[in-house]
């Protein structure tokens, strides 16, 4: 998914904020082939204030001596290898698919669905559900905040339609999204 956003016209990102969690498992070297690639200021970060503020540090630092470099700064939970265990038991259950992510659209082996092994588990098959595509309400601008194309405030929903008590797209419906991270600290 990083490499998409990079692929993407008119990006416009200067460093990637990469989450903690998912790193806990995937570790530091699941990010090296795309830092590589690309080039791009990269920091692993927690969700707590000061790990944020310390990420965006980091960022900065390596922006404004212009080495860029993928920063492991969560290094209480997160290590290069990640959790081998875990990693074992996802690929063990899980295999790559095509994603499609809300905002952005379609993106080539970007998501993870049971293997036919494990199908049964699967609630979509299990229950027969259809998973309609999911496109951006009218008005959103979710999918180019996501990219760093516009800033929340460029979008028309933003504190009128849209605010934490009455979220219209992705980008505000958990607190960990863009737009209700900018309403809460901006």
């Amino acid at each position: 998914a990083l490499a998409a956003l990079m692929e993407t016209d008119g990006v416009k990102i200067d460093g990637f904020i990469l989450p903690g969690h998912v790193s806990v498992i995937t570790g530091t070297n699941a990010y090296r082939d795309t830092f590589e690639n690309y080039n791009i200021p990269s920091v692993i970060s927690g969700f707590e204030p000061i790990d944020i503020l310390n990420a965006i540090l980091l960022l900065i630092q390596q922006n404004e001596v212009g080495k860029p470099a993928l920063e492991n700064g969560y290094p209480r939970a997160v290590s290069d290898q990640g959790n081998e265990k875990a990693k074992l038991i996802m690929n063990q259950v899980f295999e790559v698919c095509n994603a499609t992510w809300r905002g952005i659209g379609d993106i080539p082996l970007s998501g993870m669905s049971p293997k036919k092994e494990y199908e049964k588990f699967d609630a979509a098959i299990k229950f027969g559900m259809d998973m309609p595509d999911m496109p951006e309400p009218k008005g959103c601008a979710c999918g180019q905040i996501l990219m760093g194309l516009k800033t929340p405030e460029q979008c028309g929903l933003y504190k009128k339609k849209c605010t934490p008590m009455t979220p219209v797209g992705p980008c505000m419906v958990s607190s960990e999204g863009s737009c209700a991270a900018f309403y809460r600290y901006a």
